[in-house]
């Protein structure tokens, strides 16, 4: 009797803890729901944040960056429990053309109705769900990510620096397809462009 108690008390303790473990957010719909988040807010460092875009065709490839206009992290212990960003759009630069005529031409298309339709929508938006470990032994970070007006349910590995119980730093890569935000141009007949999109995340906070 007192070996089954003290087994049921020890299953029953194991439980309390799997319970109390962040879980990941599942989708709803095409979105994941977004709790309130517990702990401090710390805010994002705008001159010291950048997203890295690289996009590719036919016949090579292209990258750039866009910066941040805002954004905060909320942290409590060692776990970011959620937090969002804001993105200029009209930021959108093109690198690896740079000191060429085309760097100008791309990045006005970039800005057009073909692709982002920053007149119209110059704020992207990216807001956490869940942050919780993978099957790897690393972080996943699931959100969502608004484009065009349109907001869909992402997922993708995330590393998070933290330092005397805050978030200083965090970084990760998310592949994207772009025609699920209403960027549906081809391109050329003979130099397609690939749906896909990598973003390259790096935020720093103000601490």
């Amino acid at each position: 009797m007192k070996l089954r108690m003290t087994l049921g008390t020890l299953l029953a303790f194991l439980f309390i803890l799997t319970q109390c473990k962040p879980k990941a957010a599942e989708l709803a719909g095409d979105t994941y729901p977004i709790s309130a988040a517990s702990g401090s807010a710390f805010s994002i460092d705008t001159e010291k944040s950048i997203i890295k875009w690289t996009a590719s065709k036919v016949t090579g490839k292209h990258n750039g960056t866009v910066k941040l206009k805002s954004g905060s992290v909320n942290a409590k212990g060692d776990s970011v429990t959620g937090g969002s960003i804001v993105i200029d759009l009209p930021s959108i630069v093109n690198i690896d053309l740079e000191g060429t005529p085309y760097k100008a031409k791309l990045e006005g298309h970039l800005k057009d109705t073909d692709f982002f339709e920053v007149g119209k929508f110059p704020e992207g938006f990216f807001e956490i769900a869940s942050i919780t470990a993978d099957d790897k032994g690393g972080l996943e970070a699931r959100g969502n990510l608004t484009l065009k007006g349109i907001s869909k349910g992402i997922s993708f590995p995330v590393a998070i620096v933290f330092a005397d119980g805050k978030p200083v730093s965090a970084k990760g890569t998310a592949t994207i397809n772009r025609q699920q935000w209403g960027i549906v141009y081809k391109g050329m007949p003979d130099d397609l462009i690939n749906d896909e999109i990598i973003l390259d995340f790096d935020l720093v906070t103000k601490i």
